[in-house]
């Protein structure tokens, strides 16, 4: 019996390539499913010396979509397909992108379909219908194009895993730092205290200014409240850990939104212009649309101000829950943040229904981003996609001149952080 194409001896540059990273750095896996031994021969020399991100590039060849199945079994983490279309059936390659989405349930691996005879999968029918990542002919692919394919497949690739894994270690610290269940006597404590500082207005609040990466100007300020307690100054994070009584949250909710609003008029009075939006986070959980939309333009009545004075912060769920409210209040001129983006399991679907005006790059992802490889990788995809959807990206937690420096050279449009300015009591 013939071996399996992909089980055939390589060439020997291709041990060569492989060495440029050295032994730790282990090769990316891209499998080239083609019937015509020619193509394989001139991907192999085009490919021979590339690296992506200090990794060799090791290609595997299948010369058909029965190979390619018997392949994808043996090799889980292949980064990068480049398919042909007709093989041994005209929709053999068709079939095959079925078989990786559905069967093996693989929405990782980037697909490039490269096909010879388009009149067989016309590119708008297989992008509509078929979850791949490019289409080419073959009579376009020069050598620097066949290059620049692969390489921005395993950049995305990268960015894939390198979002999944993040989204996986937030799981993990969420659930380590949320300290098991709260103790209900304690839970009432906290409410307690929250309730005296409401009544006696003892909370204070600090202004983080939001600096526009280009221009160095003031955007916008994040109101960054202290709620007094038992166990010491409460964020709004912190607080809604320790309890979930509604009518609690949505009392402190307005109780930041007036004074966010008195902050707004004081800018506007100063005569800055643009004056900044001031920007809060949102505590509720159980407020219905309407409630939510109620409850900010009364406190911007109150205040005489426009809905673009002001910048809502929403998790990603909350946001989700508050889809029409935001839709609304974004007609207002009330801009959306969604925030712990990356730290969040969320589809691009999910994303783009959801429509933020800004997206926030976790600190996680921006503290020592030029030192730590993955969170450089995050932070430039978090970007990318924050301009694909037309969106601002904010940096949070910018500590030192060489973050920032990133952040500006990779086209990050706003950070905040005391690299740029110090937050302030108000």
């Amino acid at each position: 019996m013939t071996a399996p194409s992909w089980l055939r001896s390589e060439p020997a540059h291709a041990d060569a390539s492989r060495k440029l990273a050295g032994p730790q750095a282990p090769p990316w896996h891209v499998l080239l499913v083609d019937d015509a031994p020619e193509i394989h021969e001139v991907t192999r020399l085009v490919l021979a010396d590339a690296a992506f991100s200090g990794r060799p590039i090791e290609l595997s060849s299948a010369l058909s979509a029965a190979e390619a199945r018997a392949y994808l079994a043996a090799h889980p983490g292949t980064a990068l397909i480049l398919l042909d279309v007709v093989m041994e059936a005209d929709d053999a390659g068709l079939e095959l992108v079925r078989h990786i989405r559905d069967t093996l349930e693989d929405r990782d691996v980037q697909i490039i379909l490269r096909t010879g005879q388009p009149g067989m999968a016309p590119e708008r029918d297989v992008i509509t219908r078929y979850e791949i990542n490019g289409y080419f002919l073959k009579t376009e692919l020069t050598a620097q194009k066949l290059t620049s394919i692969v390489v921005t497949g395993l950049r995305t690739y990268e960015t894939i895993k390198a979002l999944r894994s993040a989204q996986t270690l937030a799981t993990a610290s969420t659930i380590d730092d949320s300290g098991g269940p709260i103790d209900r006597e304690h839970e009432r404590g906290i409410r307690d205290d929250l309730e005296a500082a409401l009544r006696s207005d003892a909370w204070s609040m600090h202004a983080l200014p939001q600096i526009d990466l280009a221009s160095n100007a003031v955007s916008g300020v994040e109101m960054q409240a202290a709620w007094p307690s038992r166990e010491g100054a409460l964020s709004a994070g912190r607080i809604a850990m320790l309890t979930d009584d509604a009518a609690l949250l949505q009392s402190l909710d307005e109780a930041m939104l007036r004074r966010a609003c008195v902050l707004a008029h004081g800018c506007r009075d100063s005569g800055e212009e643009p004056a900044p939006r001031i920007s809060i986070p949102l505590l509720s959980k159980h407020l219905t649309d309407d409630q939510l939309i109620t409850m900010v333009k009364t406190c911007l009545a109150e205040a005489g101000l426009q809905g673009e004075a002001l910048d809502l912060q929403f998790s990603g769920p909350s946001l989700g829950a508050r889809r029409l409210a935001a839709r609304a209040l974004q007609a207002l001129g009330v801009s959306i943040t969604l925030v712990d983006f990356g730290l969040e399991r969320m589809s691009l679907f999910d994303l783009q229904a959801l429509r933020p005006n800004r997206i926030k790059i976790h600190s996680k992802f921006v503290r020592d981003v030029t030192h730590r490889h993955e969170r450089a990788v995050v932070a430039r995809a978090i970007i990318a996609l924050a301009h694909t959807l037309g969106v601002s990206a904010i940096a949070d937690g910018l500590s030192n001149s060489e973050d920032l420096q990133f952040f500006r050279w990779e086209g990050c449009d706003l950070g905040q952080g005391d690299a740029l300015a110090a937050a302030r009591p108000v």
